[in-house]
Formats: structure tokens, C-alpha cells, sequence
């Protein structure tokens, strides 16, 4: 493993970079990146009633401009973001800058964000948990042939097949830019004989599985995640973002 510190990242065409960071609770931290937001950005943090989660909004929009204007090779206050009209955030462009795409989650305390030139990405983190209402949170959001693979597990297999297919689908409906409620149902996965999700279809149309490629994660102990983005993919970096020495590792 190599470390960096202060230095700028690279990405070429065709190259996938993915970063995990931890939040802490750390006050520092957390002075030391609300100057980097932008004025709505400080004014919806404000509005967070219980500072854990206050704190954990700054770090994330922290990090997403201090990892974004490495590789723009610019001021992590300047960049300016905007949605789609599915509400998806976005880079506005910067004069003569790359058209660089990205995507952000993060659950209890995972962040990861998702970084590549030209091609639409989605990134999906949960922490593993017991949810009780799982079956009935999926028949909402799942297909019929995914409801049926998962009411044929029982206990931790269904818990962990349940995650797996939550951010598969979620990742791939944020990598195609639409809105996550209306659209989740949309999208279809099956299980492989261990559980894992292979896409299908969208909307029931096979075609879309020769396009797009979803591949499943694993960021640390505890956690699933999924990444899903369009082909060609020629590599896939994944790298720890530590905000206290504003260094970053490579892992794989």
C-alpha cells in the first residue's frame, strides 16, 4: 500500500476512481470544512437539529469538493454544483475543465464517492443491519422475480440478499439519473446461487444488462455497497480519503 498527501489525482478515460471515508466527530473537522460549502449548503446544515448529523453533512460535502477539485486542480470552494430535474447533483462545468461525472453515499458513518470522466456513475452504501420490515419495505420497491428470490432465503441470507439488491438497484437508478423512489421498481436484478445480484433488465428490456455494468463492493466490515456505471470500464481504483491528515491510500 502507498500513501500520498497534498496530491493531485489522476484519472483517464475508461478508469473508475472510488473513495471511502469515515466520519468522525471531530468539531476540527468539521470548522475546518464548512468554509469550503457553499452559502445553501451552510444554510441546510444549519438546519439539521441534532449536531451528529449536522456534522456528518459537512464532511460529505466536504469531502466530495476537497476529492472534486483534486482532480480539476481547483479551490474546493469554487466549484459549483446543480441538479437534474430528478434531483441529481452535478458538476457545472468549468471552462476547458473535464467532464467529470460523480456520485456520492453514505450510511451511519461510510461515505463513498464514485469519480469518472464522460460516462454517467451511481454508488450505493448500506450498513448491514436487522430491518424488520425488509419484506414489505421490498414489495414497494422490488420486481415480482426479486421478491420471489428473496422470500425463498431465510434469516442473515435474506438480510444480506435484501442489501445487496437495495444498493444494486440504487446505484444503477442514480448512474441513470432518475428520480430513486419512482424508479427503483423499474430496474431488475436475480440472485446467483450465493445471493449475489446480475442485472436483468430495465423496465423489460434485457438490452440495457449489454450496457451497463453494476459491480458489487465491499468498503469495510459491516458494510455493502454497489457501483454501477456504463461500459467501457478498462479499471477500477478504490482508495481510503482521511480527513484529518487530508491524505489518501490505495487498497486495490
Amino acid at each position: 500500500m502507498t500513501h500520498r498527501c497534498e496530491d493531485r489525482a489522476g484519472l483517464s478515460i475508461g478508469e473508475i476512481h472510488v473513495w471511502t471515508a469515515r466520519f468522525v466527530d471531530d468539531r476540527r473537522v468539521m470548522a475546518a470544512l464548512l468554509p469550503l460549502l457553499s452559502r445553501g449548503e451552510r444554510v441546510q446544515a444549519a438546519q439539521f437539529l441534532f449536531e451528529h448529523d449536522r456534522m456528518r453533512f459537512i464532511q460529505a460535502h466536504g469531502n466530495v469538493r476537497q476529492i472534486l477539485s483534486d482532480y480539476l486542480k481547483a479551490g474546493a470552494a469554487t466549484l459549483t454544483f446543480a441538479r437534474n430535474r430528478n434531483g441529481k447533483p452535478c458538476l457545472v462545468p468549468q471552462a476547458k475543465g473535464p467532464k467529470l461525472q460523480f456520485s456520492v453515499s453514505h450510511s451511519n458513518d461510510c461515505c463513498m464517492i464514485a469519480v469518472r470522466l464522460d460516462h454517467p456513475i451511481g454508488i450505493d452504501v448500506e450498513k448491514i443491519r436487522d430491518l424488520p420490515r425488509a419484506i414489505d419495505i421490498a414489495q414497494a420497491y422490488f420486481a415480482p422475480a426479486e421478491m420471489r428470490a428473496l422470500n425463498s432465503l431465510q434469516g442473515t441470507a435474506q438480510r444480506d440478499a435484501f442489501f445487496a439488491l437495495w444498493t444494486h438497484k440504487e446505484a444503477t437508478v442514480k448512474a441513470l439519473g432518475s428520480s430513486l423512489a419512482a424508479n427503483l421498481a423499474r430496474v431488475e436484478f436475480d440472485l446467483d446461487p450465493v445471493g449475489g445480484p446480475r442485472l436483468v433488465a430495465w423496465d423489460g428490456d434485457q438490452a440495457v444488462a449489454q450496457s451497463w455494468s453494476v459491480l458489487r463492493l465491499a468498503p469495510t466490515a459491516g458494510y455493502v455497497a454497489a457501483l454501477a456505471t456504463a461500459h467501457p470500464i478498462r479499471s477500477l481504483v478504490c482508495k481510503n480519503w482521511s480527513q484529518r491528515l487530508r491524505c489518501y491510500s490505495y487498497d486495490c
